[in-house]
């Protein structure tokens, strides 16, 4: 089984540390050690009062959202402030509407207490890799659709970034590849209720959604035909997309490589490529 994120910290320094910081944020009340934010300001001479929230991946099991401090960098580099959202994964107990419903109040307490984190709650855009794109984009669709079972009441992005995103969430249950003591492993209990796995799922709601959005694949990717299948949906209701998929060879461009290992010229260009869809909404 491939997993896109660790449980293991990596304690490596990263630009991201040498700025002000808040760590470990709680955005619930008596919250688990999950349930908590990182949030790291750019530097005054460079900051766009604008704010990259990022949600990691980990294919529901796995994942840290301090791993992702290197990728935080390239953008607080860009100017804007970043949020590093942890969220409680699947154990066997809890499945994916744990990750979304803790996602929901980080977004909330982010909108409603902007003013006093420090950030501009106008400003916000929403990203996430893996399993976090998943998260990111129902968290879009829910913004903009109350059908949607879990959502957030107050937050509303100014457009969504997805690298490498889980998608039809429901298609993973039909179990090709997958034994079923994995599909629990990682969907979770319910892994058999193919209507739940639809309510939870992203295609479901893919027309809630209609504010600016990325997304970006690669040759490599063990799930491209995810991002394939979403640019398709979005095609066919006519719903524009900025759609990146890069066709190296390289087995190190693989899957989320923008988030895992930035140095690479491909992931350069994806994070470019990002920096200016913003900036470009922005202006």
């Amino acid at each position: 089984m491939i997993v896109s994120g660790s449980n293991k910290v990596s304690t490596a320094p990263t630009f991201a540390d040498s700025l002000d910081k808040r760590i470990g944020v709680p955005y619930v009340s008596d919250g688990t050690p999950s349930q908590v934010l990182d949030i790291y300001y750019a530097d005054k001479a460079v900051r766009k009062d604008a704010v990259l929230i990022d949600i990691h991946g980990g294919f529901y099991v796995a994942g840290k959202r301090q791993n992702n401090r290197g990728f935080a960098s390239v953008f607080l580099k860009g100017g804007y402030d970043v949020v590093l959202v942890e969220y409680r994964v699947n154990d066997g107990t809890l499945d994916v509407s744990a990750g979304l419903s803790d996602c929901a109040a980080a977004l909330d307490y982010l909108a409603s207490n902007a003013g006093e984190l420090g950030l501009n709650k106008d400003r916000m855009f929403l990203t996430g890799d893996s399993a976090g794109g998943h998260l990111a984009l129902y968290m879009a669709e829910g913004s903009e659709d109350s059908a949607v079972p879990i959502r957030p009441k107050v937050f509303k992005p100014k457009g969504a970034l997805l690298n490498c995103p889980a998608y039809d969430f429901a298609s993973f249950a039909d179990g090709d590849g997958f034994t079923k003591e994995a599909l629990a492993w990682f969907i979770g209990p319910r892994y058999e209720d193919k209507a739940y796995l639809e309510s939870l799922s992203p295609r479901t709601f893919v027309g809630s959604y209609a504010g600016p959005l990325f997304v970006s694949t690669c040759k490599n990717d063990f799930i491209r035909g995810q991002a394939l299948m979403l640019k398709q949906d979005c095609d066919s209701i006519g719903r524009k997309i900025e759609f990146l998929d890069i066709p190296a060879d390289d087995k190190k461009v693989g899957h989320v490589h923008n988030v895992i290992n930035q140095e690479l010229p491909e992931s350069k260009t994806v994070n470019k490529r990002m920096l200016e869809f913003m900036n470009d909404i922005l202006e």
